[in-house]
């Protein structure tokens, strides 16, 4: 493991999105922190298509000073929607001691993984957090053009408690410090499409202790896109097929609230004493208060 090395993965799957592709990376490129190694992990890409991303970002990543690139190319046929399996092919490729995670379609902030690793030092958290602006925007074939800041489309949050009730922390808001983890929680549940960050966050930080000091600092942007292309639509209205979907993972959800077991350093850090070791995490959100 490289002591103060941070990996960023990105998640890729369709060669058409080069462009927003490029956004990201560029945003990468920016950060004030080095060293950094992103992870771009492809899904089921040509030969041809591996070769075009190569080319698309060489130029930057030729710059001097630029991140080092690890790509990765998932083949196998299954799962059709590979999405949470490309997060954990990208956590296997993870050399450096601090994670990250970026999708193709948003940015991050030149000051981001400095400001993260800051809280995680000085706190000796396993996971921070800050925020992320979130903005609509129009999708162009060469550019997106920025519509509107949108206010708390995730719902209000500001910690622990707040994340145990509802997800307000996009995939790119938070760093994980890898040596302060065991190696078999640093997974994401292949059986989710949706809400698999969220999952991964519930059981993360019931069990570690995480920061949120800096929830109120916008390191980077969340992209509502106009052209349909986001997980959640940006109108609010989901087929039959997604309803009944989002149903079944919300129920899977719950039952993670209600069997998972908060730690005694989690329930302590948070002014709970005597600890309770059965203690879930549904029964901690009732011990402790909420946003106000």
């Amino acid at each position: 493991m490289h002591k103060h090395s941070v990996d960023c993965i990105v998640r890729f799957h369709d060669v058409k999105r080069l462009v927003e592709l490029n956004r990201c990376i560029f945003s990468l490129l920016g950060q004030s922190y080095r060293p950094l190694n992103i992870i771009l992990v492809l899904q089921r890409f040509s030969a041809p298509e591996v070769e075009e991303t190569r080319q698309e970002l060489r130029s930057l990543l030729e710059q001097t000073g630029a991140p080092t690139l690890t790509l990765c190319n998932l083949e196998q046929p299954l799962p059709h929607d590979a999405r949470t399996l490309l997060l954990n092919i990208g956590l296997r490729a993870a050399r450096g001691r601090y994670v990250t995670f970026l999708d193709y379609d948003d940015v991050i902030y030149p000051e981001a993984y400095a400001l993260l690793l800051e809280r995680l030092k000085v706190s000796g958290a396993a996971i921070a957090f800050a925020g992320i602006r979130v903005v609509k925007v129009d999708v162009f074939q060469q550019f997106m053009r920025i519509k509107q800041e949108i206010k708390s489309p995730f719902g209000l949050g500001n910690s622990l408690r707040d994340l145990f009730d509802g997800n307000f922390c996009p995939i790119h808001s938070f760093m994980i410090d890898r040596e302060r983890i065991n190696g078999e929680d640093l997974y994401f549940d292949e059986s989710l499409t949706w809400e698999e960050d969220y999952d991964f966050l519930l059981r993360i930080c019931a069990k570690y202790k995480s920061d949120f000091a800096r929830i109120d600092s916008s390191i980077g942007d969340y992209y509502y896109k106009e052209d349909g292309s986001n997980t959640i639509p940006v109108n609010g209205l989901h087929s039959p097929e997604q309803v009944q979907a989002y149903a079944q993972v919300s129920t899977m959800i719950e039952a993670r609230r209600r069997t998972t077991i908060v730690s005694p350093e989690v329930q302590s850090g948070h002014g709970l004493w005597p600890v309770k070791p059965d203690m879930t995490i549904r029964e901690f959100m009732t011990a402790v208060p909420g946003r106000t």
